[in-house]
């Protein structure tokens, strides 16, 4: 069967498994939960049982509007990729040296940390993360333990998995079509996908993992897009992912000088580049890095 026939069938999408230490990837493939309506059912009934909003069924669904009759199959999305995780700091420094420090003596008490970047207003900031949860209990518990320690610093603060449009690196096919529309045309080259939604260029280019079929690597190019939904200027971009974890100057077109703003979450990595005029977004590109 061809690849990309299976993706519309098999739906695979990442799931975070209960309340789950993220250093590594952290993602397993769950397939999407499919439905069909009984008599008496409504969306709003629906939306209760499975905890997801009308709005989201009609969008996954692409209803346009609340009837829906018995027989009919829905889509029920499994939201659980782009939650917000419990991110542990085990302190923050202006120095890197300093964070390594703080990062040996945890190793020592056997908790595993890592140093993670910000760039906050053009200077670098050096934070030790001990771990993302997604169960806040979980969260508090270490934070509890590294107080007990001494780290009298530590703290907490909630962080989105990264995604573009809610698609993360992990979810299907299915759900990146619901989300972007399905496109004019599709131009397919071994793994790779490209969609076109207006004028010439591909608006969506995917890569899929042989293993699975879920999204290993996603590319956006808002000017092509219908979707009003992705950031175009690099104000949206900051406003909605926050402050980056590195930022560089880059080589474009015609010698042209552009500027990336970088975002790592575990081992996903989110690089927007920004074109020379300092503020339209060029592209979006999601990748996972392990």
């Amino acid at each position: 069967m061809n690849r990309f026939k299976r993706f519309l069938q098999v739906g695979l999408c990442t799931v975070l498994m209960g309340s789950v230490f993220y250093f590594g990837n952290g993602k397993a493939a769950a397939e999407d939960i499919y439905i069909k309506i009984k008599k008496g059912d409504t969306l709003y009934s629906i939306s209760k049982k499975y905890n997801i909003s009308v709005e989201d069924l009609k969008e996954f669904n692409q209803l346009t509007s609340n009837k829906i009759i018995a027989g009919q199959e829905l889509m029920i999305p499994d939201f659980e990729q782009t939650k917000a995780l419990y991110v542990v700091v085990a302190g923050s420094f202006s120095k890197k040296a300093n964070a390594d420090k703080r990062v040996t003596f945890l190793k020592k008490k056997g908790i595993e940390a890592v140093v993670v970047k910000k760039v906050i207003n053009g200077k670098s900031l050096y934070r030790v993360q001990a771990g993302a949860f997604s169960s806040k209990s979980k969260a508090e518990k270490m934070k509890k333990k590294l107080k007990n320690y001494g780290i009298k610093d530590a703290f907490l603060f909630t962080e989105m998995p990264l995604h573009i449009n809610g698609i993360t690196v992990g979810s299907s096919y299915k759900q990146l079509a619901q989300k972007f529309g399905q496109p004019t045309k599709t131009e397919d080259d071994k793994n790779t996908r490209s969609l076109y939604y207006k004028n010439d260029g591909a608006g969506v280019r995917v890569t899929f993992n042989a293993a699975n079929d879920s999204i290993e690597q996603l590319q956006v190019y808002p000017e092509f897009l219908k979707t009003a939904s992705v950031p175009t200027e690099k104000s949206q971009i900051l406003k909605l992912y926050g402050n980056p974890n590195e930022v560089k100057i880059v080589t474009c077109y015609e010698s042209a000088k552009c500027e990336q703003i970088i975002y790592k979450f575990n081992n996903d990595k989110l690089i927007v580049q920004i074109d020379r005029d300092g503020k339209t977004v060029q592209y979006l590109d999601l990748r996972n890095t392990k």
